[in-house]
């Protein structure tokens, strides 16, 4: 805590605070009064208290299978059984020291860190500890690949290329390029991961209000029989602004699946759903014909996840801030967006689309 030249008075504990010493000695005497408390009732290691923070991802915070499955991965490879302390003994200094004696790289050192401070900060949501210990612990430096994304030329020639098969004699045909064009225009227009993209039922649009809502994604767990997982995290789930131009796209689809593919839709059947087999389409065949489209194109090879990328460098080029689509991506935090985008150049936004609505 930086030291200011004044203080106003104040009272802590209704003691009456005139100086700035007398403020730091008793808050520095309350924090350990504090954590003494804590110590008394908390005494888990860190084996115990992980298991409860993993119960509570799933079914309290009920996060994606995805994200709750990378947890389990990191823990039982590197963590299990090799944290010998109960939790309140940790130290940044200790956890700095386990984590540079790991035999893996760099890049999976940070994803280490990245979830272990997120298990701190659970523990001082559940009243474990006041503070993370490691909320300042650095991350390593490593290079981070190249962000692949569309500029707009690029995003018009792949949807130019598609229209020409959306009206194609062979139905089939139409039908992959309606699909795939349905596809893009929703990820690139909502900013959302693939997966949520790909979990949309027809009644999540509201014409009236001119709103998406997003409440699901696809379920990546090959065990399981249900075809939808919750969504990365639960601020993730939300409703979107979209124009009606995307309102008539998604129309227009549906009315193609009824009229023309002779499917029996519901208000409730998936936008992206095999009607053959009664489940969602994969990603390698959805992948398949965006891929298919992006050589025909001659446009640079993204991945359908890339139309968020193309998304974000979009509206900043357009002069917005992230605290104005953040929330639409479903960033936890603005200071995500910013992390993940702020390195894109000036000369690259400037080439950015001043709209994702002119390319629909």
């Amino acid at each position: 805590m930086s030291k200011p030249i004044k203080t106003s008075i104040s009272r802590i504990e209704n003691k009456k605070i005139i100086t700035i010493d007398e403020a730091l000695k008793i808050r520095d005497n309350v924090l350990i009064k504090q954590q003494k408390a804590l110590e008394t009732i908390h005494k888990e290691d860190f084996d115990t208290l992980w298991d409860k923070y993993i119960f509570n991802c799933k079914f309290v915070k009920k996060q994606a299978y995805n994200t709750v499955i990378k947890k389990e991965k990191i823990y039982n490879k590197h963590l299990k059984g090799k944290i010998g302390k109960t939790i309140s003994k940790i130290t940044q200094n200790y956890i700095s020291m386990f984590i540079n004696e790991l035999d893996t790289t760099d890049k999976q050192k940070n994803h280490i860190i990245k979830e272990i401070k997120t298990f701190f900060s659970w523990c001082v949501e559940e009243n474990i500890l006041i503070d993370n210990p490691i909320s300042k612990l650095a991350k390593y430096k490593v290079n981070k690949p190249e962000m692949k994304y569309w500029i707009p030329s690029e995003l018009k020639k792949f949807l130019d290329t598609i229209e020409e098969d959306v009206n194609s004699e062979n139905i089939y045909k139409a039908y992959i390029a309606r699909r795939t064009k349905l596809l893009t225009l929703l990820g690139f227009s909502l900013g959302d991961r693939i997966g949520e993209t790909r979990a949309m039922a027809f009644n999540v649009v509201n014409e009236n209000n001119g709103t998406i809502s997003i409440l699901h994604s696809i379920n990546y767990d090959r065990k399981s029989n249900d075809f939808l997982s919750n969504t990365k995290t639960y601020e993730s789930e939300r409703v979107i602004d979209i124009s009606q131009k995307l309102i008539n796209e998604i129309d227009n689809f549906k009315n193609f699946l009824i009229c023309n593919m002779k499917y029996d839709i519901k208000d409730d059947t998936l936008i992206f759903l095999n009607h053959s087999t009664g489940k969602p389409f994969s990603d390698c065949a959805l992948r398949k014909a965006f891929n298919y489209y992006c050589e025909k194109a001659n446009v640079p090879k993204i991945r359908m996840y890339d139309l968020r990328h193309t998304y974000a460098a979009t509206m900043m080029s357009d002069g917005k801030e992230a605290y104005l689509f953040s929330k639409r991506m479903g960033h936890k935090k603005i200071s995500t967006t910013i992390d993940v985008y702020r390195h894109l150049s000036n000369k690259v936004r400037k080439e950015i689309a001043q709209s994702t609505d002119k390319y629909i």
